[in-house]
Parts: structure tokens; C-alpha cells; sequence
């Protein structure tokens, strides 16, 4: 709702009809000096076309506006809206990507593994104002590319710009745990948790899964292993982000469930496998209700300001008011 923090200033607004008054009784005329500026032996010039007298009324109820609007923004227009304030870092999530070329396979109902990964993780973090979530991508090398945060827009904005093969062609998954557990740090018992999300079996990287995952129930993390992708032919299409180069062909898809499984139980998480776009988003919903959400918030009225707003669309108008009373008609402001 808009509110008014100097509604004092409202007052001049009033301004307006008492100057249509005044100028009604011919009061400025009094005070007028007329001046022809035509050749001497000439009658003024008159408006006499109705397309002139139209864009006079319009260029003079711009004007008026504009007045009505520049006594609003000297009364400082306000919005207040609620706003949810978390208290405390928010329980940690890091999701673990693999972004090898295999995840640009299109059997996710018309999307590759990695967009429909990506798309669902966008929406879960979305849904959760109060965690913190970090990003882990694994290729031949797993690197952290987002620290455990509350800045959801930082956290966005690098899951967008993510690029299948920009870690190599390789499937690092040791590696990726042993980075996602390292940057947790001394969390609280049952709060932190890795999603790890990959299509692949270990083939990279100088740490053994099996090694990375017991560090898991050690430090009192949840790890949850999601295989995604289909078994068989599928189709594959992607553009190397080094290079320039594009992909195509098709990809015998049939990845070690078995091996993903036992990275699972090792570290006493949970493995589920998503052979369609469906079954990935169950696997999601099934995350929303084993992830403790953040549960300290209250909230807090914030107040905007829109004088800013109010002086923009005053200046438009009375620019466009002025084009038409004097560029267009070619009246005397």
C-alpha cells in the first residue's frame, strides 16, 4: 500500500485547480503583456485545426501530471512489504555437479541430465530462503565454485554460468566428496548434507570414493548420491567451452549403479537413480522432506522508497508535453 512519509507536501497539488481558477477569470491577464510574433500586417496565428487543439489539451494534462506527481514524490512515496529475516548460517547444502560430457545426453525428456539437474536445483534452492548452499563441479577435476552461502543470487548466478566439459572429460567423484566435506567445516551434527549428482563411475582424480565417504558419517554429514541418466543409445550434443568445438553423436549410456551404491553406503547416505526428467523431480520432493529445512525466522516491515520512480515519470511527461506544446503545435510555453 502507498503511504506518504511527508504528506504535508500533498498540499501542492492543490496549486493546480486553484491556477485553472484564476486563469478562468482572466486574473493573469492583468499582469500580460501581449506580443504578436507574426509579420505586422498579419491576423496572429490561431489554432485552428483539431488535431493542434488535441495536442494542446494532451501537452497541458501532461503538464498537469506532471505537477501532481512532482508534489507526490516531495511527499515521500512509500511502500512497505514483510520481509523474512533468518537468523543464524542456515543449514549447509552443497550440491556436488558433474558436469562431464556425458551429462549433455538428451534423455531427460527432451533435456540433457545436466539441465534438468540444474533446473531442479534452482527451484529447491529457490524454496529454501534460510540455507546456505555451496557449489561443488566435478569433471577430471572437482573444484568449489561456491563456498556454503546465503547468497542465493551469488549461488544462481555460478550455477548458470556452469559448462558441461569445463572440468574435462573425466569423472572425478572421490575427489568431488573429499572437496565438498572439506569446506563444511565443524557443522552442526544432522544439519550438513552433500548432494552428489552424476551419470558416471570414478575415473579421475587422486582419491578413492570409497576413501572421501567415510569421512562422512565421521563428521555427522548426510550424503545423498543421485544417478541420473537412462541405459542404452542416447543421443548427445555438446560444445567444448574451451575449444569452441561441438559434439554430437550418440552415447552408449550404462554407468556403474552398483559402484554409486557402495559410495552411498559407505558413507551411510542414501543412493536413488532417475532414469526420466519425472523421477528426477521425486527424487527432489523425497530431498525437501530429508533436508531439515531452516526453521529460526521472524519477520521485519522494510520500507522503499519510490520518489526516485515518481521524478522519472515526471520528467517523461513533462519532456513529452513540452515536444507537443511547442515542437508539434508550436505554441508559446
Amino acid at each position: 500500500m502507498l503511504n506518504f512519509t511527508k504528506p504535508l507536501f500533498l498540499l501542492l497539488a492543490l496549486f493546480l485547480p486553484f491556477y485553472a481558477w484564476a486563469k478562468g477569470r482572466g486574473f493573469f491577464r492583468r499582469f500580460s503583456i501581449p506580443v504578436t510574433l507574426c509579420d505586422w500586417r498579419e491576423a496572429p496565428p490561431r489554432l485552428q485545426s483539431t488535431v493542434h487543439r488535441f495536442l494542446s489539451f494532451v501537452s497541458v494534462f501532461l503538464l498537469s501530471v506532471s505537477w501532481i506527481l512532482l508534489s507526490a514524490a516531495a511527499a515521500g512515496p512509500v511502500v512497505y512489504h514483510q520481509e523474512a529475516v533468518w537468523s543464524g548460517g542456515g543449514n549447509p547444502v552443497i550440491f556436488a555437479l558433474d558436469i562431464s560430457p556425458s551429462m549433455a545426453a538428451l534423455d531427460m525428456d527432451g533435456l540433457t541430465r545436466f539441465e534438468s539437474a540444474r533446473t531442479l536445483i534452482r527451484g529447491f534452492v529457490g524454496a529454501r530462503g534460510g540455507d546456505s548452499f555451496g557449489l561443488v563441479a566435478l569433471g577430471s577435476d572437482a573444484a568449489l565454485l561456491v563456498p556454503p552461502t546465503r547468497d542465493h543470487a551469488l549461488f544462481l548466478g555460478r550455477l548458470d554460468s556452469l559448462r558441461i566439459g569445463e572440468l574435462g572429460e573425466g569423472t572425478a567423484l572421490g575427489l568431488a566428496l573429499a572437496v565438498a566435506v572439506a569446506h563444511l567445516g565443524d557443522t552442526a551434527s544432522d544439519r550438513a548434507t552433500v548432494v552428489l549428482l552424476t551419470d558416471g563411475e570414478n575415473n579421475a582424480g587422486s582419491i578413492h570414493p570409497h576413501r572421501a565417504a567415510r569421512l562422512y558419517p565421521e563428521r555427522g554429514i548426510n550424503l545423498h548420491v543421485v544417478g541420473i541418466g537412462s541405459r542404452g543409445t542416447v543421443p548427445l550434443s555438446w560444445t567444448d567451452p574451451l575449444s569452441g568445438t561441438s559434439y554430437s553423436g550418440l552415447l552408449e549410456s550404462d554407468f556403474d549403479e552398483a559402484a554409486l551404491r557402495s559410495i552411498a553406503d559407505e558413507a551411510g547416505g542414501s543412493y536413488t537413480h532417475a532414469t526420466s526428467r519425472d523421477a528426477l523431480e521425486r527424487i527432489f520432493a523425497s530431498l525437501e522432506e530429508s533436508v531439515p529445512p531452516a526453521v529460526s525466522r521472524w519477520s521485519r516491515t522494510v520500507e522503499e522508497p519510490l520518489e526516485y520512480a515518481f521524478v522519472v515519470v515526471v520528467l517523461i511527461c513533462a519532456s513529452l508535453a513540452w515536444f507537443l506544446r511547442r515542437v508539434v503545435v508550436g505554441a508559446i510555453l
